[in-house]
């Protein structure tokens, strides 16, 4: 990662080496060192996180990146204890002042989260740090590792959730790894599916005003249309009908049900205005504009001829 050559490994034929290439060499022995140490694994995890989080002096700032993403690897290269302690800095984040304060700032929520703009403005915060963290751990994670998301989602986070703010940090937090999931875990895609509508349902009792309506539906029907289709329509539509109007009529489109409502609603305003038309009296012209034609039409004897088929006006 520093770039130094030559390396602090001795050159040789890696082809019949028992480590493919000097990086993976590096992080078996990393990892050897780090579980040798005389303390909890939690311990070290967290130590590992905070190189990043509480260390950035130490870090040159144009190479945070490859900081967070050998981080990653490390981390994520050690048993449970060690990684899994990143679930607490999110919790952290999420209850923090920054995402439960209804601050009303110019485009604040995709701002803060945006870690690039942030860093390179000198303004960075650190839920945006523990966002671009979480998104080096778990690109590096396994499918087993990830697997504990969903379950994450529901047990941990969903309790928790009740500002806006704090749902567009977790749809940031788990919208990358939905193609992951959906092609590697299509269970865990379901379950991430129908807990996203819960913690919407949360946070459209807990709040007066919502101010994001429309960047939510759109992830919504974004995760509709492209990994769960009519998979969750049942647990989903049960979301959808308790949530406020304005909510209810963006997500319309989500389960056939509430295409059927808005319909048979449109029918009804329909049929009430043809029933209001229909109660006004029309002059009866049957009797006449039958006199007419009679009168108008040529007998049989006058013209004879046989009519044109249809289909031959079009030659």
């Amino acid at each position: 990662m520093a770039g130094k050559s030559p390396g602090p490994f001795p050159n040789c034929d890696w082809r019949f080496n028992e480590f493919p290439n000097p990086a993976a060499h590096a992080l078996h022995v990393t990892c050897v060192e780090l579980m040798a140490l005389a303390v909890p694994g939690k311990d070290v995890g967290n130590a590992l996180l905070n190189v990043v989080l509480k260390s950035q002096p130490l870090v040159p700032r144009e190479n945070i990146t490859a900081w967070m993403n050998a981080i990653g690897l490390v981390i994520t290269a050690l048993p449970e204890p060690y990684w899994i302690v990143l679930h607490d800095r999110i919790v952290s984040v999420i209850g923090s002042p920054a995402l439960t304060s209804e601050t009303e700032w110019a485009g604040y929520p995709f701002a803060l989260l945006d870690f690039t703009a942030c860093h390179q403005s000198y303004s960075e915060m650190n839920c945006s740090y523990v966002l671009a963290l979480a998104h080096a751990v778990w690109h590096h994670s396994s499918i087993g590792q990830l697997s504990l998301i969903p379950k994450f989602l529901s047990e941990t986070l969903k309790p928790i959730i009740q500002t806006e703010f704090q749902l567009l940090y977790v749809y940031h937090l788990v919208g990358p790894f939905l193609q992951r999931f959906q092609q590697e875990r299509t269970r865990c895609m379901l379950e991430i599916g129908v807990a996203f509508y819960e913690m919407l349902q949360a946070v459209d009792q807990h709040c007066q005003h919502l101010s994001y309506m429309d960047p939510i539906c759109d992830f919504l029907y974004h995760i509709k249309y492209m990994y769960t289709g009519d998979s969750v329509k049942e647990q989903v539509e049960k979301i959808i009908m308790t949530l406020r109007p304005a909510m209810k009529l963006r997500l319309r489109f989500i389960t056939h049900s509430s295409k059927i409502e808005t319909s048979s609603s449109a029918a009804a305003t329909a049929a009430s205005a043809s029933t209001a038309s229909s109660s006004t009296p029309q002059p009866s012209s049957s009797s006449s504009l039958s006199s007419s034609v009679a009168a108008a039409s040529p007998s049989s004897a006058q013209h004879t001829h046989t009519p044109m088929p249809l289909f031959q006006l079009s030659l």
